[in-house]
């Protein structure tokens, strides 16, 4: 097996692993990531080097949509690179699936595997997808509108009741859809397919040509009640906290459970003062998944709910050091200083309260819709 560099800058590598003799080349993008190292690991490296499949893995330095001034170079050098293969196969999730089909042309790819891709998280061009609006604030989307070429076919795997439909409607027009629509699968549908121990197949099917959409959809469905993601995503979709918590306690209760299913758990067993089983759990994550931030958000929420703002503080101070951080820690930690330090913000900020005021929103806008 050789590993080398393709092309490197200080914020983008595609780094090759190669030396299986396979007629196919996997291109690999990575998704919302929480590590700046360029030396990573990359989404899909281990998996793909042990099934003996080469692959070129693009990593960036930060969660920027690969709008960056030396994306083209990459493209163009990973291009050059693949071309003495048979099949390249773009593939990705999330974030990695936008690059995967809307750039997937541009490293020599004609078949995308995106699960859950967005179409864009330019407000401009998805005003109804909020979900990345800080990310796409420091953005100007100079590589998405001069460097975007589309594959030829995109098999897309994602839920049709989320948001993510949308944004599949909108590729429509640029390349072949291959549609695999799995409802309450949630978002990314990757999580929701490695759980049924899916998604390896999959992969190692479209690297041999003989990937059948019909079947991994139809299976998917069938399974979906041993999946943690299908519990998460109906427990985010609750019309009451009692029944939120039910499927979330449903979700953690199945063999897969790992860390989404556990952190979410932990929010609705928060909400219903249930606090030591929510640390619990998050431990649970801490201990799959060592300093993830996603986990860290939670212990932070699930502190400030018990009232202990100081630990909440702690833990959102060590989120806004990290090497990536997120415009809403900032934000989460100047009201969580207002909160320890005001009583009468702290009184007109509760969790409780700002709980109802979210549940009275929700049902103005499902009245309105």
């Amino acid at each position: 097996m050789s590993i080398f560099d393709v092309h490197r800058t200080n914020g983008l590598v595609a780094r090759a692993v190669t030396g299986h003799g396979s007629t196919c080349c996997v291109v690999t993008f990575e998704a919302l990531g929480h590590s700046a190292n360029l030396d990573r690991q990359a989404f899909g490296q281990d998996f793909l080097a042990r099934a003996g499949i080469d692959a070129v893995h693009v990593v960036p330095a930060a969660n920027d949509w690969y709008q960056h001034a030396d994306f083209p170079d990459l493209c163009r050098h990973v291009a050059a690179f693949t071309r003495r293969y048979e099949r390249v196969v773009a593939y990705g999730s999330s974030m990695g699936g936008y690059a995967a089909v809307r750039f997937g042309g541009s490293v020599g790819a004609h078949q995308a595997f995106a699960l859950s891709p967005q179409f864009s998280i330019d407000p401009r061009r998805v005003p109804f997808d909020r979900r990345w609006a800080d990310a796409a604030r420091g953005l100007d989307f100079t590589t998405e509108a001069n460097a975007s070429r589309f594959v030829d076919a995109a098999i897309i795997a994602y839920d049709p009741h989320d948001t993510d439909r949308r944004h599949v409607d909108l590729f429509r027009p640029h390349t072949e859809v291959v549609d695999i629509a799995i409802p309450y699968c949630g978002h990314p549908s990757s999580q929701y397919l490695r759980e049924l121990g899916l998604l390896q197949k999959a992969v190692l099917d479209l690297a041999a040509g003989s990937f059948d959409a019909t079947a991994l959809r139809d299976l998917a469905r069938a399974r979906r009640k041993e999946a943690p993601a299908f519990y998460v995503a109906l427990s985010r979709r609750a019309r009451s906290d009692a029944q939120a918590l039910a499927l979330a306690e449903r979700a953690i209760a199945q063999p897969s459970t790992g860390v989404i299913a556990l952190t979410h758990f932990a929010l609705p067993a928060a909400r219903a003062g249930r606090f030591a089983d929510a640390l619990a759990a998050l431990e649970r994550a801490q201990s799959l998944q060592p300093g993830h931030p996603t986990v860290r958000r939670a212990q932070a929420e699930v502190h400030e709910r018990a009232g202990d703002l100081d630990r909440a503080v702690a833990l959102i101070e060590g989120l806004c050091r990290d090497p990536l951080p997120i415009e809403d820690d900032r934000a989460r930690l100047t009201h969580l200083k207002l909160r320890r330090r005001f009583a009468l913000y702290r009184a007109l900020t509760s969790p409780a309260t700002l709980d109802r005021l979210g549940r009275l929103l929700e049902r103005l806008h499902l009245r309105r819709r």
